[in-house]
C-alpha cells in the first residue's frame, strides 16, 4: 500500500467531518456542557427521589443493553440505573399525575450527563416519555422531572396509578 495514501486519509477524514450536512450547530451549545465524560456513572439514589428523565433506543435502535436484554426499538417499558437499581428492577416514574413502571436493565448515565442536568437522570424507553410528557425523544437540557420509587419486581411494566394523582 502506497504511505502518502496513509497520510493523507487522516485529513480526508477531517475534512470530510467538517463538511458534513448535518446541523449539529443546534445541540453544540448543550452539548459543550457535557465535560468530564468516562462512562462512570452514579449509583447514589437521592433519597427526594427526584430525577430528570432522558430517552434512549428508538425506532431503528434494537441494541442489547448491560443486563442482557434487547431495547427492542424502544418497544418496552425499561431504564438505566442498574447501577443504583440492580438488574431487573422495577422503578415507579411519576409526573404530571401520571405513572409508569419501567425495568432497569441497562447502565448509566454517564456522571456528566447529570452533572450538565444538575440533577441525578433516569435515561428510559422512548414510551416513558411519551407517556409522561407527550414526546418519544428526551435530552437532559429538556428537564423533565420526575419523582422514582423502587417497587416490587411483580409490578407489571406500563402505565399505572400515580402515588400522588393531583401530579404535586
Amino acid at each position: 500500500m502506497n504511505l502518502r495514501r496513509l497520510a493523507f486519509l487522516p485529513v480526508l477524514v477531517f475534512v470530510a467531518h467538517c463538511s458534513s450536512t448535518t446541523d449539529e450547530s443546534a445541540s453544540s451549545s448543550s452539548d459543550s456542557d457535557l465535560r468530564g465524560c468516562h462512562g462512570k456513572a452514579s449509583s447514589t439514589i437521592p433519597s427526594s427521589g427526584q430525577y430528570e428523565l432522558t430517552s434512549f433506543g428508538g425506532p431503528g435502535e434494537s441494541g442489547i443493553m448491560s443486563c442482557g436484554d434487547y431495547t427492542k426499538n424502544g418497544s418496552w417499558y425499561y431504564a438505566a440505573s442498574r447501577q443504583r437499581y440492580g438488574c431487573g428492577a422495577h422503578i415507579q416514574i411519576e409526573a404530571h399525575g401520571k405513572c409508569v413502571v419501567a425495568q432497569t436493565d441497562d447502565y448509566g448515565p454517564d456522571v456528566c450527563v447529570e452533572n450538565a442536568a444538575g440533577l441525578p437522570i433516569i435515561d428510559a424507553s422512548p414510551l416513558v416519555s411519551k407517556y409522561l410528557f407527550g414526546t418519544s425523544s428526551a435530552g437532559w437540557s429538556d428537564h423533565f422531572r420526575i419523582t422514582v420509587t423502587e417497587v416490587d419486581d411483580s409490578t407489571p411494566l406500563g402505565p399505572c396509578t400515580p402515588t400522588d394523582p393531583s401530579g404535586g
